[in-house]
């Protein structure tokens, strides 16, 4: 797998998007900024994050880029995302990837081999209810190539499954979630519950003309006997 075969296929994804009719094309860009990184119940860094994203919608495909940078260590991340939503499904291929900016030498952006690159890549599916009463959310990924290796450079294909249901309390908007791993890999050493709490969405007025969209997370790794509680904001 190489960069310039992956950057080929996006260009004749994007190029077949452009050429279909009536093709609605819509864009997104923001900035959050979270007291940490905590993600499916791991911990990136412990420092205040902030984690810009840009979004660029054509037809039923979406492709993004994302990514965190910590205000007090020298952590960064940078992920992009390519998906395909039909009715209530959404196929995405994702690509992660950590850097140490205190020494920009020790990960190549552009080094793919499987054995020593620092990217992840990760197909994903996700399933919606389509159902107003039972909005219940499902997703199943797995980590296909990349830095995800085991003792002798092999590749663990760990896996992630999360189910999450949002509803609304007052002017609350609130999800509980719970995510596991079939077995050791990424996750934790082995099977388990690695992403287990809540989440809290909630406008907060700042003035009469001006809010800002404060984010919560109370969030456990009961394989790991960790507990986190996250606050964010979004811009």
């Amino acid at each position: 797998m190489r960069n310039i075969g992956m950057l080929l296929g996006l260009i004749i994804c994007l190029g077949t998007i452009q050429g279909q009719e009536k093709s609605k094309t819509s864009f997104g860009a923001g900035v959050d900024v979270n007291s940490r990184y905590v993600w499916r119940g791991l911990l990136f860094s412990d420092a205040p994050n902030i984690q810009p994203y840009m979004s660029l919608g054509i037809g039923n495909f979406t492709a993004m880029a994302w990514g965190s940078y910590a205000t007090s260590n020298n952590y960064a991340e940078i992920d992009l995302f390519l998906s395909y939503t039909i009715g209530a499904i959404t196929f995405s291929v994702n690509d992660y990837f950590s850097e140490d900016e205190k020494n920009m030498a020790a990960n190549d952006y552009t080094e793919w081999t499987d054995s020593i690159t620092s990217h992840l890549i990760e197909t994903s599916i996700v399933y919606t209810f389509p159902s107003e009463k039972f909005p219940l959310s499902l997703t199943g990924s797995a980590f296909i190539y990349g830095a995800d290796l085991d003792a002798n450079k092999k590749q663990n294909y760990s896996t992630y499954l999360e189910a999450s249901y949002p509803f609304k309390i007052d002017d609350y908007d609130l999800a509980v979630f719970c995510g596991g791993t079939f077995s050791e890999g990424y996750y934790a050493d082995g099977a388990g519950l690695v992403n287990l709490g809540m989440s809290s969405s909630h406008s907060l007025k700042i003035s009469e003309t001006f809010s800002v969209p404060l984010n919560l997370s109370l969030v456990f790794h009961p394989k790991h006997k960790d507990v986190f509680f996250v606050a964010g904001f979004s811009l």
